[in-house]
């Protein structure tokens, strides 16, 4: 089973305005790949991604997605995420302005807060935004630029969280998470994640 985490590989090293740097890795920044090679960084990612990894025992499943509207505009987000004892925590509420892209990664960024707070591992999660989830599975050199500071929020808290499997699914695979970003904009968020089950 591949998991997503903290390596080399998959370091960001840069700093991040407004994140605590101690929280970073401290490596120099990798030089930007080819474009052949950043091309077959990116199909690698895409098999990896796509690649089905039955849920291990005693692991939670967690699902995202994040919604703009309009593309740039208000963002939603909402994350489902299931324990292996039947706990149920649903996040969904507004975060911000910005584009889809943003959306998506604030809500992986939500919930993998959620997580890391709870002490919720070993952890695999679902999104149905190639973008994000190529992005996360990108060497560094590779990822995109513009969502730099996403990815190292991201990555921080991945390796706070440890044991993490970060997988691409179809939208009709990713309805719940959907449906809570959805209620986010439309204005009926829930203030506290809730949870149910044990």
């Amino acid at each position: 089973m591949a998991l997503l985490a903290y390596n080399r590989r998959f370091a960001c090293p840069m700093s991040v305005p407004d994140f605590p740097a101690a929280a970073l890795p401290a490596l120099p920044l990798p030089a930007p790949l080819s474009r052949q090679a950043a091309l077959q960084a990116l199909a690698a990612a895409a098999r990896l991604a796509r690649r089905a990894v039955p849920p291990a025992p005693g692991q939670w499943q967690a699902w995202f997605d994040g919604s703009a509207t309009p593309n740039p505009g208000r963002i939603g987000i909402g994350a489902l995420l299931l324990g292996p004892d039947g706990e149920r925590i649903e996040i969904s509420r507004r975060a911000g302005e910005g584009s889809s892209a943003d959306a998506e990664y604030l809500a992986l960024i939500g919930l993998l807060e959620e997580a890391a707070a709870r002490g919720l591992a070993p952890l695999a999660v679902y999104g149905d935004s190639q973008v994000v989830v190529h992005d996360m599975l990108l060497p560094a050199g590779a990822a995109a630029v513009s969502l730099a500071h996403h990815r190292a929020v991201a990555t921080a808290l991945l390796v706070r969280i440890g044991e993490v499997a970060l997988r691409w699914v179809p939208r009709h695979r990713n309805g719940d998470a959907d449906r809570l970003s959805q209620r986010a904009l439309a204005g009926t968020s829930v203030a506290a994640p809730e949870r149910s089950g044990a």
